[in-house]
């Protein structure tokens, strides 16, 4: 006889087993160590990416060990200490927990890489775009030049892990063996230079040309923007097509046009600088991705400006620049003032040195494109947000955001991140002890050396390992190593 339950539907809180109260504790549990306390760079951080925040971007509002938002903050942690292993990620996440008294994950580091690769592109999308927000707030009008705010552009590469899947996109150079090689991600970028943080990137492969990536980053200059780049971006439709959002641009003349110079021509408006007109060509380019009906409504001509520049090359040698504007005007904008402002493109390559080899992002230690696409947004933010916090260190110490250096904020904060973990919950603490690192913070200052020498050389002599010139599978060892540069 089949017994009928009796008092169905009641909810199982009443009358819970042991079992079930436990399994209640520790979500309440990691709902509070998600929302409050789950690392010191959480806390950290904390004014400018709210807990709450990321909870409404995370779509999957599950509470676990490898959730979304644990993932996130360990993979911070991980580009901001050098590029850190995921043992060291998974050892992060271990010790919050344990701090918590609540089951930590075990095992190898299998686990967080999966929940590395579920985490959505949309997600740190809109995190990099939250932290992009509170760089944008914090502009100063002492940051801005003539009331614009200065942008540039350029291109770099990094190197991904040798698998099938990252050949297949981003081939290796053609100039290493099959087997022995790595492959190439070409990246381009826009860089605030009145806040110091990145705009974005856009991918490509290594053999790309900058300029036919450049107008996908168009999206990033708005209105009331001075763009600055080097000679290879410098072409008609890309000049004619800043001109229709509204903003204006300072590059190097480009080089095919610089070989048929003629400074006679145009209109004279000092010794070094002179009014010239550009004139639509003929032919749409075949690396042009507008569309015929885009391409007519470029205007037929332009009048752009050349201002001459001489200096001296890292040889000693005399020569000779030419920078091309859209700033017509020379009282408002003078020739010299626009010169000095050319030679502030430089800061994006240091940019790129600071997160290829301060952050140590040279490589990317992934093993598909999709993987590598969401390591460039984790850097992005990262090194956002390091330059939030010299941003607002600039202001304490009432010095120009580019004064601040970033390898000396970068070791204050990895160093001292783990001292907030104790102050969750305690406001007051917790917002003393941010204004206190914001104050050592604004001591870190750049020493800045004009006219220093140096020359692109290697102190340190790589071992002498044999160069690997073939597969390993089929490579040979040569005997007597140590007395070998390269092999036969």
């Amino acid at each position: 006889m089949t017994k009928q339950p009796n008092l169905t539907d009641f909810p199982t809180t009443i009358f819970a087993t042991a079992k079930r109260r436990l399994q209640a504790a520790i979500r309440r549990s990691r709902e509070l160590l998600a929302g409050r306390s789950l690392s010191g760079y959480s806390l950290l951080f904390q004014r400018i990416l709210p807990a709450e925040t990321l909870a409404r971007f995370d779509a999957t509002q599950r509470q676990r060990c490898f959730g979304n938002i644990p993932v996130f903050w360990a993979w911070l942690a991980q580009i901001l200490e050098a590029n850190a292993s995921c043992s060291k990620a998974l050892g992060l996440i271990q010790s919050w927990y344990h701090a918590q008294r609540l089951p930590a994950p075990t095992g190898d580091t299998s686990g967080y890489c999966r929940a590395r690769g579920r985490l959505g592109e949309k997600f740190l999308r809109q995190v990099s775009a939250e932290v992009a927000q509170s760089l944008r707030r914090a502009i100063r009008p002492e940051d801005l030049w003539h009331g614009m705010v200065l942008k540039a552009i350029d291109g770099s590469s990094v190197q991904l892990m040798d698998t099938p899947d990252n050949q297949r996109v981003y081939p290796q150079p053609t100039s290493q063996k099959k087997g022995c090689g790595f492959p190439v991600m070409g990246i381009v970028g826009v860089v605030n230079l009145s806040r110091g943080g990145w705009e974005g990137f856009e991918t490509c492969g290594w053999r790309t040309h900058d300029a036919r990536v450049a107008p996908r980053l168009l999206k990033h200059i708005e209105a009331g923007d001075l763009l600055l780049a080097d000679r290879a971006f410098c072409s008609y439709e890309f000049i004619a097509r800043i001109g229709q959002k509204g903003a204006h641009m300072l590059m190097r003349l480009h080089q095919a046009r610089h070989r048929k110079l003629d400074w006679r021509r145009g209109k004279k408006l000092s010794p070094i600088d002179r009014l010239v007109t550009w004139k639509k060509p003929v032919c749409q380019p075949e690396t042009s991705d507008l569309s015929s009906e885009e391409w007519e409504a470029l205007p037929e001509e332009m009048t752009l400006r050349y201002i001459k520049l001489s200096f001296e090359d890292r040889y000693g040698r005399k020569q000779s620049l030419v920078v091309v504007t859209d700033l017509l005007d020379p009282v408002k904008f003078d020739a010299v003032e626009l010169s000095c402002l050319y030679a502030r493109r430089w800061e994006i390559e240091l940019k790129l040195r600071d997160v290829k080899t301060t952050l140590k992002m040279e490589c990317f230690a992934v093993k598909s494109p999709e993987m590598a696409h969401k390591t460039l947004w984790m850097m992005l933010i990262a090194y956002n947000l390091m330059r939030c916090l010299m941003q607002k260190a600039a202001t304490a110490a009432a010095r120009p955001v580019w004064h601040m250096s970033l390898k000396g904020t970068l070791d204050l904060v990895t160093s001292s991140h783990e001292s907030f973990r104790p102050l969750a919950g305690k406001h007051r603490l917790l917002d003393r002890r941010r204004d206190e690192l914001l104050d050592i913070c604004a001591t870190k200052i750049l020493d800045i050396r004009p006219f220093r020498h140096e020359p692109r050389a290697v102190k340190r002599r790589p071992k002498p390992f044999q160069l690997l010139t073939k597969p390993r599978h089929v490579f040979q060892e040569v005997p007597h190593k140590e007395g070998y540069r390269k092999s036969a």
